[in-house]
C-alpha cells in the first residue's frame, strides 16, 4: 500500500490500467465502436480545492466545466454530442447559483452544436462538479496519440502561458478579476482540431497540464521524445507582465504550468508547406515548435540544448511554482 501523493497521478493510472479489466489509457477519450460509428467519451471535474478561485461566478464555473470536457473531445478531433453532469452540492448552496451553473453549461455546449443532457445532484460537504462529454467522429478524421512517430514536426495552437498569467494576476492581487478570466475562460479547439486533422494532423492531445507534461507522457507511452526550440513557442500577451510580477521565467509559464487547453499535435515533414498554407487560409494560429525523435525530451534556448527534466503539472504532486507565487 502506498499513498497516491508518493507516486503521482500518472504512475497510479498506469498501474491501474495494467491490472484487471480496467479499460482506458493513452488517449484523451475512450473510443467505443458502435456499428460503423466511433463514439468518444471523456470525463473531467472541477472544485474549489482543485481549480476554481473562490470568487468565480456560477457562469464561469459552468462554462469552464463544459469547456474542459469539450477540450478532450477536441483532442481527438471529435464532434461533440452532449454533456452529462454529476454534481455534489453543499445544502447551503442557493438554488439560483446552481441554476446559473447549469445554464452556462448549456450555453457553452450550444456554441458547438451540442447540448447539456442532464445528470444527477447529490448533497455533500464541498461543491464538486463532474462532466461526462460524449462525441463522435469518423475513422478518417479521428486522431489518436498513437499516431506519433519520430521525424514529425511538433506543433501547438494558440499562445501559451495564458492560464499561468491568470494565476499570477489572481494570487498576487494585481488584477484578480482578470486573473480569474484568464484561468477559466477559454475556447475549446473543436473547429480547429477537425481542420487540423483533415489537413494532415497526426498525434494530438490537449494541453490541460502543459507542454512539459504532454511530452513526458508521450515519451513514457511511446518511447518517442521531442526537440523543442524555445523561441518558437508563442507566448500569451499577458506573460511579460506576469513575469515582472512573479519573477518566474517564460518557460515556467509556457511549458510547465498548464491550463491553456490548446492543442499539441504533429504533422509529417513533407506536409509542412501545404499544412502551413491551410492554417493561414483557415485563420488558425499554429506554432511549429520542434520535432519528434528517438532521444530524450530536450529544449534549445538559442545557445545550447538542455534536457527537460521537469514534467509539468500533475495531480497529487507539488504544483509548479511561478517565481515567488505559490
Amino acid at each position: 500500500m502506498v499513498k497516491i501523493s508518493k507516486i503521482g497521478e500518472n504512475a497510479f493510472l498506469k498501474q491501474l490500467f495494467s491490472e484487471g479489466h480496467v479499460h482506458g489509457g493513452k488517449d484523451d477519450c475512450v473510443v467505443l465502436r458502435i456499428g460503423k460509428n466511433n463514439v468518444l467519451i471523456s470525463t473531467d471535474s472541477v472544485s474549489y480545492s482543485t481549480n476554481l478561485p473562490a470568487e468565480s461566478t456560477p457562469s464561469q464555473i459552468g462554462a469552464f466545466l463544459a469547456s474542459i470536457n469539450l477540450s478532450d473531445i477536441a483532442a481527438m478531433a471529435g464532434k461533440p454530442i452532449g454533456l452529462l453532469g454529476s454534481f455534489i452540492v453543499p445544502p447551503s448552496t442557493e438554488d439560483r447559483f446552481l441554476y446559473e451553473i447549469v445554464e452556462a453549461i448549456d450555453l457553452k455546449m450550444k456554441e458547438f452544436s451540442s447540448e447539456y443532457l442532464g445528470g444527477d445532484t447529490k448533497e455533500g460537504a464541498e461543491l464538486v462538479l463532474a462532466g461526462t462529454a460524449i462525441g463522435e467522429q469518423k475513422d478518417s478524421v479521428l486522431r489518436r496519440r498513437s499516431d506519433l512517430k519520430k521525424g514529425q514536426i511538433l506543433c501547438v495552437t494558440g499562445k501559451q502561458g495564458r492560464a499561468a498569467s491568470g494565476y499570477i494576476f489572481y494570487r498576487s492581487g494585481y488584477r484578480k478579476r482578470q486573473g480569474i478570466d484568464l484561468l477559466l475562460n477559454f475556447t475549446p479547439r473543436i473547429r480547429e482540431a477537425q481542420i487540423i486533422s483533415e489537413c494532415g494532423g497526426k498525434f494530438m492531445t490537449d494541453l490541460s497540464d502543459g507542454i512539459a507534461s504532454a511530452i513526458a507522457k508521450a515519451k513514457d507511452d511511446f518511447n518517442i521524445g521531442f526537440r523543442i526550440v524555445q523561441n518558437e513557442i508563442g507566448l500569451d500577451r499577458n506573460v511579460s507582465r506576469a513575469i515582472l510580477l512573479s519573477g518566474a521565467s517564460d518557460l515556467d509559464l509556457s511549458l510547465y504550468f498548464g491550463g491553456d487547453y490548446e492543442l499539441m499535435f504533429t504533422i509529417e515533414n513533407d506536409n509542412y508547406r501545404d499544412f502551413k498554407d491551410a492554417m493561414e487560409k483557415n485563420r488558425i494560429d499554429v506554432s511549429f515548435i520542434g520535432d519528434s525523435w528517438e532521444g530524450e525530451n530536450i529544449i534549445f534556448d538559442g545557445e545550447k540544448w538542455t534536457t527537460i527534466n521537469r514534467a509539468g503539472y500533475e495531480h497529487f504532486r507539488e504544483p509548479p511554482k511561478l517565481g515567488k507565487i505559490v
